[in-house]
């Protein structure tokens, strides 16, 4: 071929790319995402094809990203960037793999950026919808939404409380306080039973209930006096809190429901008068007699240790 020729050839292939700027860029023609991913921590697949050429370049840089919206690129984060391999072509172009190709991530696989995210969204109480994007080269974007996260159900638990005071004569009254939270709502009413034990948490009477409203956050009781019987015998006792003690909410946890205060009932006025607030101890087992009260039926066990609240 003579220079002339050669040169003529040679614009005749740049003609053909400035009037198809298609075929000078590798493409993601079309990128498909799961259509739910409950649990981010476990792997999911998106599946994608690719179109288009590049002149004189053999590799394409192969984006992946988690977004608010479908094509935007200002308010997402990269999950993974990874370098493809093209096919060599006629006249200098190269071109991508052909057919149906597939891309796999998990919280653990993806960039710090999207780690963060969708540990975030993990740990939410509800499914979000997001949208998984692919492009070549920072070329035109194909997005697919898909909805992360489950619906999770509300998890009690006992953050603090106080006894005030830890010792009393039988007859005698002390106040008890406490904090109970969930991450994530409850749909229902439900309540906080209240329990005299004995030293091993063995439930000896049920001093009543604390009723506990719908939804999420920190639910607080201010001091609340309990006065004792005259006749309760002197001895090393537990006040203890049972979360959802009639068992109307399906919590993620029923394992964390109970909180116990440390009460000294002694036949000293003297030493009565020497006790000081106690804070509640938390995550105490779930006596075994609360878990076999069919529908916390609190109303067969004995009550006349004290004054109900």
């Amino acid at each position: 071929m003579t220079k002339s020729r050669g040169l003529a050839a040679a614009l005749l292939v740049a003609s053909l790319f400035a009037a198809s700027p298609v075929w000078a860029q590798v493409q993601v023609f079309t990128f498909s995402a799961p259509t739910t991913i409950p649990n981010p921590y476990s792997t999911f697949t998106v599946q994608y094809t690719l179109g288009g050429s590049k002149l004189y370049q053999a590799t394409a840089q192969l984006r992946f990203y988690l977004s608010t919206t479908r094509n935007g690129t200002t308010s997402r984060v990269l999950m993974d960037s990874r370098q493809i391999l093209l096919r060599a072509g006629a006249n200098g172009l190269y071109l991508p793999p052909i057919g149906t190709q597939t891309a796999s991530f998990m919280l653990a696989t993806v960039q710090p950026d999207a780690q963060t995210v969708l540990a975030g969204i993990a740990q939410r109480c509800a499914p979000e919808t997001w949208y998984l994007q692919a492009e070549v080269d920072f070329t035109t974007v194909q997005g697919d939404d898909t909805v992360i996260g489950t619906t999770k159900p509300a998890d009690f638990y006992f953050t603090g409380g106080t006894l005030s005071p830890t010792t009393i004569q039988p007859g005698g009254t002390t106040n008890f306080s406490f904090t109970l939270a969930t991450q994530c709502p409850a749909t229902a009413p439900s309540t906080v039973g209240v329990f005299l034990a004995d030293a091993n948490y063995q439930l000896l009477s049920y001093i009543g209930g604390v009723s506990i409203g719908t939804g999420s956050g920190t639910f607080s009781l201010p001091p609340t006096p309990i006065t004792f019987s005259p006749t309760i015998a002197p001895g090393a006792y537990n006040i203890v809190l049972l979360a959802d003690v009639d068992g109307v909410i399906a919590e993620s946890n029923e394992n964390n429901n109970a909180g116990a205060f440390a009460l000294d009932i002694v036949p000293s006025a003297l030493a009565a008068a020497r006790g000081e607030a106690g804070p509640l101890t938390l995550d105490v087992p779930v006596p075994a007699e609360a878990a076999s009260l069919p529908d916390g039926s609190q109303a067969s066990m004995p009550d006349n240790d004290s004054q109900k609240l």
